[in-house]
Order: structure tokens, then sequence, then C-alpha cells
């Protein structure tokens, strides 16, 4: 298997009083495809957040691709990252949003390329022909020129996911990436997604409520509560046969919501 390209190691986070997540340890295969899935407020977007460099972490060392993320070596010792550091260890992260993020008065070529023009690792030319390659792959390439006001919320959130990986990352981040959507334009997400499962050996880590969804994605499932991992396997063992209480719970809420697992 080798290094996990993620590693979690006794890590907290708290928000004032708030305690977030405790001592939370886990490791993340590469090319792995994670499904994090949990009540609301379990810490799941706070994990995201983390390895994203959003939220700073309060304890423990998270590593990405065998580096410290947070920290850094100075004579032998784990040290606090300065900012070079950090942004080093950002380039191999792309994370989408639940509300898209956009910049509203930029096209949507413009907003693709402009993360990997403005960190100096493409060319304007070579930037947009990515680009160009990119919205194809989401479905959009004929609205390379069209402002994300013309767009709707599906084709949005395709236009966030073609961003985030003109960058190259090793690791894409997916925070909720469908619950602002109508219903309808649901599915025009989680095509691309699983079209981007299926065709590249990116480690994607996925937080939902789409329980059917996470269930055909997933390589494997991790279930959390009051920031803790409260049971983790096959999507088909967690979905089909939970061994956990809390679990079992969870999940009849969510068939009890109309919701399909």
């Amino acid at each position: 298997m080798g290094t996990p390209i993620i590693q979690i190691e006794n890590v907290s986070k708290s928000f004032g009083s708030l305690s977030v997540l405790n001592g939370l340890s886990f490791d993340v295969a590469s090319g792995e495809k994670l499904a994090l899935i949990g009540p609301s407020g379990s810490g799941k977007t706070t994990i995201l957040r983390l390895l994203m460099t959003l939220e700073t972490i309060n304890d423990g060392v998270i590593y990405i691709d065998g580096e410290p993320l947070w920290h850094m070596e100075k004579a032998g010792m784990l040290v606090p990252a300065d900012e070079t550091h950090l942004h080093k260890m950002r380039a191999k992260i792309g994370m989408v949003f639940q509300l898209f993020n956009l910049f509203p008065h930029k096209t949507v070529l413009e907003n693709v390329t402009l993360a990997p023009t403005l960190t100096g690792k493409l060319s304007k030319p070579d930037a947009n022909n990515l680009a160009l390659e990119l919205l194809d792959m989401v479905g959009l390439a004929d609205k390379a020129e069209q402002k994300p006001a013309q767009l709707s919320g599906g084709q949005k959130q395709r236009v966030a996911i073609a961003r985030a990986l003109a960058l190259k990352p090793k690791i894409m981040l997916f925070d909720e990436v469908t619950s602002a959507l109508d219903p309808e334009l649901v599915e025009e997400v989680l095509n691309v997604m699983h079209r981007l499962a299926a065709e590249t050996d990116m480690t994607m880590l996925l937080v939902t409520h789409e329980m059917s969804f996470a269930r055909d994605f997933a390589d494997r499932v991790l279930f959390f509560d009051g920031g803790r991992i409260v049971e983790q396997g096959k999507p088909e063992e967690i979905f089909s046969n939970p061994q956990q209480e809390r679990t079992q719970s969870f999940l009849k809420k969510i068939v009890a919501g109309g919701r399909q697992i």
C-alpha cells in the first residue's frame, strides 16, 4: 500500500469552548475514494477545512503525501509551519465548496484559469487550453465566455469542479457539493464526480448527505458522530449491515426522511 497520502494523528480542534474533534486519527490511501457521513455538527466539514488549511489545528499532526501539513521539520523537530510551507502544501489539495464561490465579474473561462496563472504554474495560453479541456470534461465548453449569473446552480458547481482540477491537485475535497442545488440539478454534478472517480487516480474525500451516491462512489465510508469515527467499512457493510447502534439510528432517520441509501 505504501505511505498513506493523508495521515491524521491525534488531531484536536475546538472553537472556543466547543470541542469539535478530540484526538482524531485515520489514514487515507493514495487513490482512495472516501465518504464522510454523519449528522450535522459531527466534525466532517471541519476535517476538510483543516486539510485545506482554512482552519488551524489545536493539537496533533496531519501529514499530506508524507510531509507534515501544519508543521515543518527544523533541527529534527516539528515546529509550526510558516506561510511558505503552507503555500507549498496547499498546491497538493483542491476543494469544491457547497456554495460554488465563483467570481461573479469574471467569465467561466477566467474563473478556471485564474489560479494556475496567478500561481505561475501555467502560462496564459496553456491555462486557457487546460481550462477548455476541463470545461469540456464537465460538459460546459460552450459556456466558457458566460458569467456565473447566466448559469444554473448545477452548472456553477461543475465550473467549481473544473476550477479545482485546474491546479492538478493530488487530493480533491468535496464539501456537500449538492446540498445547495435544486433536486433536478443534483444528478448532473454527481455524474461529473462519478466520472472523476472512474477515470482518475486522484484521492477524493466527500462529505455528503447523499447516501445512495456515497454508496456508489466510495471505496470506504466513515460514519462520524461527536467528532469521532463511530464506524467505518466498505459501503455495503455500512449501509446494509451497520454494526453500531448509533449508525443504525442515523441511517433509519435518513430513510424515514425519504432519502435512499
